[in-house]
């Protein structure tokens, strides 16, 4: 399969877009958290806020690498109706799983064309999958202690 870089680059494009949205939202949600269990949500919060800026700089390099002109924006965030860990636990995984659709989204359109941004991308969806269980893990955890 020849590699479509037009395809590549707007999918990039959306994968920086919404890392770049990871970086707002678990900076705003590290600060809203009202529960006594903050330290320990806010410290979960922050790393991800400082995960996503990482992942956004990486997928940027690759954007860049194959042409691509990175653009100043963010996905839309939408807002809580309320801050409590549940809600925010419950759309950071649908924040993950959305990240994770669009990587797995991006590889299938590659099928063997490009095989550094297929490893990358493969890369990327492990630690998606990743952040994904983790979420569902506390998520069913809060539920079990509430």
């Amino acid at each position: 399969m020849q590699f479509d870089q037009d395809k590549a680059i707007n999918y990039l494009q959306q994968i920086l877009e919404f890392e770049l949205a990871g970086v707002v939202r678990y900076t705003t949600y590290s600060l809203m958290v009202n529960n006594s269990e903050k330290n320990e949500i806010v410290s979960f919060l922050r790393e991800q806020a400082e995960e996503s800026l990482f992942h956004s700089q990486k997928v940027g390099e690759v954007l860049v690498s194959i042409n691509g002109n990175p653009q100043p924006r963010i996905s839309p965030i939408p807002e809580l109706e309320s801050y409590s860990v549940k809600d925010i636990l419950n759309a950071s995984l649908v924040h993950e799983k959305q990240a994770l659709g669009l990587y797995e989204k991006l590889l299938d359109s590659l099928k063997g064309s490009n095989s550094d941004i297929e490893e990358f991308i493969s890369n990327m969806i492990e630690e998606e999958g990743h952040h994904t269980q983790e979420l569902a893990e506390m998520i069913e955890q809060l539920t079990v202690n509430s």
